[in-house]
């Protein structure tokens, strides 16, 4: 087995073992996976390529000795906060010493970053593999369903909708929020996804939901800010008919606990975040493709 920096030709392959990964593990957890549709496989795709391009360092193949991808890994850096974006290995090969080699692979292109952050699947491999690499782990929950449209608030005009042209905004919100601007990712998210952003007195912040109603992200001022941006991706689910999702919330979320609780969303157990040289940020929903 070798672990070599990950080509554009190998972004098909990689895509392969990525879902093959992740539907292996809904089945061991007794969740029926999702179909993978053409507009997921292109979204795997585009982030794939997306890292290729802005984190050709960070992007990473594990194949054998035919050269065939067995696992892939990609990790981002922006100034100096290090983000683990996907940990894959193919199911046959699992629990072979792969992951162990992407991930330590990876955290090279993490030697100049004083922050860290890693969002981890349930699979008790993973979280033992980042727990044991110098990270320290916070428990989260994730919430799910058809928001109560009799409990979204009038929030009186103050989030609008957002586009490219709010990118410098929201990386100025990223800097004091998480330490680091998403620059690139920013682009990504602004031109793929519905954004939200506030920018008043009273706070400033930003989120993203995408057509199918996953949270993506959310990164604000202060805790109100963040609650009406994220019951305004609420309401904009409701409005296009789509359940929502939320992925990773911890202790320090609690505007997003007990806002996800208010809507009658279902909140149960969730993979845990990682951190390395920062606690987690309160106001903040991270990407999981993004951080």
């Amino acid at each position: 087995m070798t672990v070599r920096p990950m080509a554009d030709t190998d972004v098909e392959a990689a895509g392969n073992v990525q879902v093959a990964a992740f539907m292996d593990l809904d089945r061991r957890h007794g969740v029926k996976p999702r179909p993978v549709t053409d507009v997921v496989w292109q979204r795997i795709h585009t982030r794939l390529r997306h890292f290729t391009v802005h984190d050709p360092d960070g992007s990473w193949v594990a194949v054998d000795d035919a050269d065939t991808v067995i696992g892939c890994a990609l990790a981002l850096k922006r100034d100096t906060l290090w983000g683990l974006s996907l940990l894959a290995v193919d199911p046959t090969t699992q629990s072979s010493g792969v992951g162990r080699r992407l991930l330590d692979t990876s955290l090279t292109y993490a030697a100049d970053c004083d922050r860290a952050i890693i969002l981890s699947s349930p699979d008790p491999r993973a979280i033992r593999s980042y727990a044991t690499s110098g990270f320290a782990l916070y428990p989260q929950v994730e919430s799910a369903g058809e928001p109560d449209r009799s409990r979204i608030p009038a929030l009186d005009g103050r989030v609008r909708e957002g586009s490219v042209a709010d990118v410098e905004l929201a990386d100025g919100i990223d800097r004091s929020v998480r330490g680091a601007p998403r620059g690139p990712d920013q682009i990504r998210l602004a031109t793929d996804t519905t954004m939200f952003v506030v920018d008043d007195a009273s706070g400033r912040g930003y989120g993203y939901v995408r057509s199918d109603g996953e949270i993506l992200a959310i990164a604000a001022t202060d805790d109100a800010t963040a609650t009406d941006l994220l019951w305004r991706c609420f309401a904009h689910a409701a409005e296009i008919e789509t359940p929502v999702s939320i992925i990773a919330m911890n202790a320090e979320q609690q505007w997003a606990i007990s806002t996800s609780f208010t809507a009658r969303l279902k909140v149960s157990p969730g993979g845990p975040v990682f951190w390395r040289g920062a606690a987690p940020p309160a106001a903040y929903l991270p990407s999981g493709a993004y951080l």
